[in-house]
């Protein structure tokens, strides 16, 4: 066991190996009454010492049961599960958390530090044993992950509706900013450097990196970013959501400015009000008007634009030089649209085919037959299932990681790195789908269902690790048995591409990117 004196008071962890881990440290307010619709509050001291020893309870929680119909076998639903599925914990109030896993305790060794926000859609998803750290604080980092709130809690948007910062705009990204700041000032207890920070988040944690990056209240609070499995386009007006929030409160009797009525909807009715939120951005499946998550039929809604938190939308804040001038790594994996034909309640090649149709305002001259003609022409011989699943991962993660890149390079040259991940997972007909970079990259949980039990999996998986640890420490991705990893730019669109084999790409699927642009 081990003590560290926090700003907040002291936390007792626990002694892992080589290293050492704090769980369930709490770095905001609880979220009762009131603060439950209002920005965080930084966690006031507690008396004695605080046990950090196992992990404390997920958010509430904004999502279905996993399907069990026939539709989705076994080792499936253990996928949906791994990557959405509820804690073993039950949520709590009490939840704005964090873990640390650190390889030392000595405040001089000032390491690099890694912060991971988890995915889940904004509606699901915790700090929790899926996110074991543990194996890139052995590669001398000091790894945190942190708890946001979810859902409406976090993200119905509805500044100017009641009286000040009540049902405001964006408190699940300022949790996030909240966890930020604790960790500039305790790192150092915990052997950290707080003056290098790397944030990176995969599909939600993604969609929460890319405004961060953008957001002028993140200022100074992180040097570097990894954004994974995610897409910049996710954020809309406050003005279209304050809009559609107001349609929705007063569906649920709400009236603007009656704060009694939003603190009186219990759990079940806040999940209403979840569900008709999703059924108003998303039955409209409007881009330009809620983002791109409108057209995903998953999840919640993203960040607020014109706002404190988010003056401008992220590509343009990238291309002007953002006010957080941080160096860039970002990727996709090869088959992260596969994951739309899981959470759909059909058979798969009808799941495909029904997406498809979501993809209206997206497509080039919204033609759907003539970029399924053209995505045929470019992949001879692959299935219609292949085909629509190129297509959606491309319109929903890689053409929009993609443009993201090219923001950021143009914004900041020789400082942006682009990868695609190939490889694919021991369950039968998933591939490379989304979330399978998290299962690679943090512990052992899910490994043995998801992925195969053998050397070259091994590698790669350390290579991955190194690759991540290498770019928060110095900017630049290195790992060994990897090739020199150039910087993107527009010219030659360098792709690192993580498999069995790595290896370095130029102008990656040309013809289809051009298809989009």
């Amino acid at each position: 066991m081990a003590i560290v004196q926090t700003t907040n008071g002291n936390v007792r962890g626990a002694a892992e190996g080589e290293l050492f881990s704090f769980k369930g440290i709490p770095y905001a307010e609880p979220i009762t009454g009131r603060a439950r619709w209002l920005p965080p509050q930084p966690r006031r001291p507690w008396p004695g010492v605080l046990d950090a020893q196992s992990y404390g309870p997920p958010c509430p929680q904004f999502t279905g049961t996993v399907n069990r119909t026939v539709l989705f076998p076994k080792a499936r639903r253990q996928y949906l599960s791994a990557l959405n599925g509820p804690s073993t914990k039950p949520e709590s109030d009490d939840s704005l958390l964090l873990n640390v896993w650190s390889p030392t305790l000595d405040r001089d060794a000032k390491l690099p530090v890694m912060v991971f926000i988890h995915g889940g859609g904004f509606a699901s998803g915790a700090a929790n044993e899926l996110y074991d750290a543990s194996p890139f604080a052995k590669k001398g980092v000091v790894a945190v992950v942190i708890q946001y709130r979810l859902g409406p809690q976090g993200f119905l948007h509805g500044q100017g509706l009641f009286e000040g910062d009540f049902c405001g705009n964006n408190r699940g990204f300022l949790d996030q900013i909240c966890a930020l700041k604790w960790v500039q000032e305790n790192i150092a207890q915990f052997g950290g450097d707080p003056s290098l920070v790397t944030i990176f988040g995969e599909s939600a944690g993604a969609f929460s990196v890319f405004p961060l990056m953008a957001s002028p209240l993140a200022k100074g609070l992180f040097r570097r970013a990894i954004p994974m499995g995610g897409m910049a386009q996710t954020c809309a007006p406050a003005e279209n959501y304050q809009a559609m929030t107001k349609n929705v409160l007063q569906e649920m009797g709400v009236a603007p400015g009656d704060e009694a009525a939003l603190l009186a909807l219990d759990k079940a009715q806040q999940m209403k009000l979840h569900t008709l939120v999703s059924k108003h951005v998303f039955g409209k499946g409007d881009p330009d008007r809620y983002g791109l998550l409108s057209r995903t039929k998953v999840g919640f809604v993203g960040a607020a634009t014109g706002t404190d938190f988010l003056p401008v939308a992220p590509l343009a804040s990238y291309s002007n030089g953002t006010p957080n001038d941080v160096d860039l790594m970002l990727g996709t994996c090869a088959d992260d649209g596969q994951l739309f034909s899981l959470v759909l309640p059909l058979p798969q090649a009808w799941s495909a085919r029904l997406f498809m149709n979501q993809l209206r305002g997206l497509i080039p001259n919204n033609d759907i037959s003539a970029v399924i003609k053209h995505y045929r022409s470019q992949m001879p011989g692959r299935s219609n299932g292949d085909v629509m699943k190129q297509i959606n991962t491309d319109a929903f993660y890689r053409m929009p990681t993609i443009a993201a890149a090219e923001a950021h390079a143009a914004g900041h040259p020789g400082r942006t790195y682009l990868y695609e991940l190939d490889y694919q997972s021991a369950i039968d007909g998933l591939g490379a789908i989304h979330g399978i970079d998290v299962i690679l990259l943090f512990g052992d949980s899910h490994a043995k269902t998801l992925l195969h039990q053998d050397a070259e999996t091994e590698a790669l998986r350390d290579q991955m690790r190194n690759a991540w640890v290498s770019f928060a420490k110095t900017g630049k991705p290195k790992a060994e048995g990897m090739p020199e990893w150039k910087p993107f730019d527009k010219a030659e669109r360098a792709v690192m591409v993580f498999d069995r084999k790595t290896k370095l790409m130029t102008n990656r699927d040309e013809n289809l990117r051009k298809y989009w642009t």
